[in-house]
């Protein structure tokens, strides 16, 4: 792939403006090829921004909270909504889980923790 890319930016094209930006990306190599090394790192923040947008969606379709409990409560759900949904579980069938059989379902940070394939201390 590095060879790739130099063989791509050492090209002129004759076009002035076309050789600058060209130049200008060749400079930009190691950021560029970074990806190679660690590609599990998202390439945007997209994530970051939906979540965002959802917050201020709900905010709108619902004239917003009506005291600083609702505020945090809110963001206590959005958050464990965008967590179990990156973890590939649905949110009522965890919660409806927890409830009923809190000692069989793994907790939150237990299945984060799963996936990261780090140990969980016990709560013991």
């Amino acid at each position: 792939m590095k060879d790739a890319f130099d063989a791509l930016v050492e090209e002129e094209t004759g076009y002035a403006a076309l050789d600058d930006r060209i130049i200008k990306t060749a400079d930009k190599r190691a950021q560029l090829l970074a990806v190679l090394k660690h590609p599990d790192i998202p390439l945007h923040n997209n994530a970051m921004e939906l979540a965002a947008r959802r917050r201020v969606r709900k905010r709108d379709v619902s004239f917003g909270p009506q005291s600083r409990d609702g505020a945090r409560a809110w963001d206590t759900f959005q958050t464990l909504a965008a967590t179990i949904a990156k973890l590939g579980v649905g949110f009522l069938p965890y919660l409806r889980d927890r409830i009923v059989t809190p000692e069989t379902t793994p907790t939150l940070a237990e299945r984060v923790a799963q996936r990261a394939g780090v140990a969980v201390p016990s709560a013991a």
